[in-house]
């Protein structure tokens, strides 16, 4: 489990709430080097969806840059695939006017009064 990678799935923008819960999934599955092979039934246990809506949600990460995907198949028929997570903070962060609308971090707030 890489608590890195979790902190920054969860800051990521997806558009879809069960999207995002897989996405910490992946997250939580995976290593510091973002990688990771849970099944998608493994997923789909985890975040009480269907396999179905796991696939769709997972190709969608895949086209919006969230991770890239590694299909796997064996002498024996299909393995799971290996997902490589892209979660950097600066690509995938709130846009500049969400960011205006809320403010700035603790580095931007005013310092304390004389008083408190």
């Amino acid at each position: 489990m890489s608590m890195k990678l979790m902190v920054a799935a969860m800051q990521c923008t997806v558009g879809n709430a069960a999207r995002k819960l897989v996405l910490i999934k992946l997250a939580d599955n995976a290593n510091d080097k973002g990688e990771c092979f849970p099944s998608y039934q493994h997923i789909a246990d985890q975040c009480e969806i269907s396999k179905r809506s796991v696939i769709d949600h997972i190709k969608q990460l895949e086209a919006k840059g969230f991770l890239s995907i590694n299909h796997r198949k064996t002498n024996k028929g299909n393995s799971s695939n290996t997902y490589k997570l892209n979660l950097e903070p600066s690509a995938n962060s709130a846009p500049p006017l969400v960011q205006n609308l809320h403010g700035g971090s603790e580095k931007s707030a005013p310092p304390p009064s004389a008083n408190s």
